[in-house]
This record gives C-alpha cells, structure tokens and sequence, in this order.
C-alpha cells in the first residue's frame, strides 16, 4: 500500500534517519532571511548547525536568488521595527511618569524603573545602529555566503523556465503544489518562484540520487499536509509522489525549530533550548500576524458586500422611481385636455404634482447617495480616505492648484 500512495504515510523515525545520514539538505529563501529576524545567539546557533552538515548542504538558485533579492528589504524592515519599539518604550515611559514621582512608588522603585527604560533604550539604539551598518557591510551575507560556497545549484535556461511558467499555469488551475497560494498575491512569472524551486529540488536529487530534506519556514498549505484540526502531517503528498517519480527518491520537509532540535539530537549535541524557544516565539507572532491580516481581510469582505447589497437596492429603487415619475409625467400630459372644465380632473392632476415632486426628490436624494458611493469606490481604489464629496472636491481643487 504504501508503494501505491507514498505521500499519504508519515515517515518513521528509521527513514527520517537514512536522510538524514545518506540525504542532502536545502534550504528555502525564508530560513535565511529569519536569521535577521533572530537575536545574535539564535542566529550563530543555526548557522553554526548548518556548517556542521557542510558536505549535505544545496541551496536551490531560485532560493539565492530570492535571497539576494530581498536581504536588503528585511535589513530596512528590521531597522524600522526596531525603531517602532523604541516609539512604544518613550509612550509606555511618559504614561507611568509625570513631571513628578508616581505616589504609589518608592524612590527605589521608581529611579530603577528609570534606568531600565534607559538600558532597553540604549540597546535598541545599538540595534538600529548595527542594521543600518549591515547596509553597508552585512555579516550574515558574508556567512551564507561562505556556507554556500559551490554548494548552490545550477540556475535554469530561459527555455526550461518558460516551459516551468506554461506548466505553472496547468498546475495551479487544478491547485497542484506548491506554488498556486502565491497567485493571490504575486503577478507575472513571480507567483512561479516556489515551482521553480521546487524542480530544482528534483533536479539536484535526480543527479546525485540522494533523498531530500528540504528546510523551510514557510506555513502555506500548498506545502504542508495538514489535517482539519490543524495538526502538520508532514509536506504535501503530492511533492513526496513528484519527487520519487520523477527522481526515485525520499522526500521529507522541516521548519527551522525541527531543524535545530532534530539536527542537534542526530549529532548528538545538546538542544539549544533558548534558541528553539526564540524561533517558536516569532513563529507564533507570524501566526497571530496572520489572523489578524485574515481578520481584517473578511471584515473588509463583509463591509463590502453589505455596500454592494446597499448599493443594488438603491440603484433598484432609482431605477423604480425613475419609471414611476415618467409614468406620472405621462399621465399628467394625458389628462391636460379634459381638465379645463373639469375640476375633479384639475385636483386628480394636482394631486399627482404633489405625489411627483415627492418622487423627485426621493430620486435625488437616492442620486446623491450614489453618487457618495460610486466616489467612495473611486477614493479605495486610489488608496484615498475622505468622509465626503467636499473632501474630495476641496482635494481636486488644491491638485489644480499646484498643477497651475
């Protein structure tokens, strides 16, 4: 059975083990650029791991060249995270402190509280200072770089990489792994990173006939097997069905915790449990990051179909009102001949006069609410907040101006 279906078993520990004695190991573009993200200590602990399988270790190409491309973004990004904390350090600090000592705390207390918020502040400032140095000359890079010494794969031909877009494009339709997640939120041949990594995870295996374990910190579950109630099973067993067909190989998949508690136990080391924890612990942030952006993202999708509900009602009820005073306009015009002598005829016209000028202004005020909302889409889709339409005409004007 398991010859049949070989995604669908979790490996046991004994093949875990012949990969990791008789298999190589890659590694994704995230698990590189996460050792920004780490404290100095964590950071040392994973790369000093990673050289320690020195003669295992490949790095996909489209993994550096992901890498290279984005090292300098998550530089930027750590730096102006750093400085965030420091904004929330001063307004916790101005919050517990007025121009005088809290009465509620000693003298002690409150001098040692003091001098906490200035060494928290101080090493912070290091932090910032060392990132924007790493702009200039970047340590890490300068280790990757000699780990990875001629052990990064060959890149493909143009040709091989549109042949891999056009089957790109097959795959995702049918949400074959891994890759298809990425169309919500990448363009072009971008969305098609991961599947270029992917066959040169096969081609590496293919040509020196070794099982791959590939070490990656990405969570999508066009990679991971998950089952419903969220537990991980293990990669996708579709990659571990590719990888055998195609390169008669195992296949299995770590994160950069599995990779620092299991790599230290195979070489029979201590587990750094302080950097196991550190990497757990942003991991969870990253979780919570992501419930929140998903959060927001179905507010945001319920906001907008109660408005496009709204919106269809009111064209609908235009739409009604429109008829409704036509047919009145109409009628009016059809009675003007019988009522010149005819006073009931004269009071039924002036009473759909009332009932017309009622319509009317139902029907503006139903324009105008359209027009509001037919504004609001166009200010979203610029990215342009504005509460109504003298904003946004007050904005057009002062455009103008400066264009004058």
């Amino acid at each position: 059975m398991k010859d049949f279906f070989p995604g669908y078993s979790r490996k046991s520990e004994a093949e875990i083990k012949n990969i990791w004695q008789n298999g190589i190991i890659m590694f994704d573009t995230n698990v590189l650029l996460n050792l920004y993200r780490y404290s100095k200590e964590t950071r040392e602990t994973i790369i000093n791991l990673i050289s320690k399988f020195k003669d295992k270790i490949w790095l996909p190409h489209q993994a550096a060249l992901e890498y290279n491309k984005n090292r300098y973004e998550v530089i930027a990004d750590q730096e102006k995270t750093y400085k965030e904390f420091i904004d929330k350090i001063i307004q916790i600090q101005k919050d517990l402190q007025t121009t005088s000592k809290p009465p509620f705390l000693s003298e002690k207390v409150h001098d040692e509280l003091n001098s906490v918020f200035e060494e928290v502040n101080k090493e912070v400032e290091e932090s910032i200072s060392k990132y924007c140095d790493y702009l200039k000359e970047d340590p890490i890079y300068n280790e990757i770089g000699t780990l990875f010494e001629n052990r990064i794969t060959e890149a493909f031909e143009k040709e091989d990489l549109d042949k891999i877009y056009k089957e790109g494009e097959e795959r995702f339709k049918s949400k074959v792994p891994p890759g298809y997640e990425d169309e919500k939120n990448k363009s072009g041949e971008r969305k098609y990173g991961d599947l270029v990594l992917w066959k040169q995870v096969i081609a590496k295996a293919k040509e020196l006939n070794k099982p791959v374990l590939l070490i990656t910190d990405e969570r999508k579950t066009d990679w991971w097997w998950k089952i419903k109630d969220g537990r991980n099973m293990g990669p996708r067993h579709e990659l571990v069905s590719e990888i055998k067909k195609e390169a008669e190989v195992d296949f299995h998949m770590y994160s950069s915790e599995r990779f620092l508690s299991y790599g230290q136990t195979f070489l029979e080391e201590q587990i750094n449990e302080k950097a196991l924890e550190e990497i757990q612990a942003m991991k969870r942030a990253e979780m919570e990051h992501l419930k929140m952006l998903e959060k927001e993202r179905i507010i945001k999708r319920d906001r907008k179909y109660k408005s496009l509900k709204e919106h269809h009602y009111l064209r609908h009820k235009y739409e009604m009102l429109s008829e409704q005073i036509k047919e009145i306009k109409q009628k009016q015009e059809d009675l003007m001949l019988d009522a010149q002598d005819n006073l009931e005829v004269q009071e039924y016209i002036h009473n759909l006069s009332i009932q017309l000028a009622e319509f009317e202004e139902e029907r503006e005020l139903i324009r105008s609410q359209l027009r509001n909302y037919d504004l609001d889409v166009e200010l979203s889709e610029k990215g342009i907040k504005m509460k109504n339409l003298r904003d946004y005409e007050r904005f057009l004007e002062i455009k103008k101006r400066r264009k004058g």
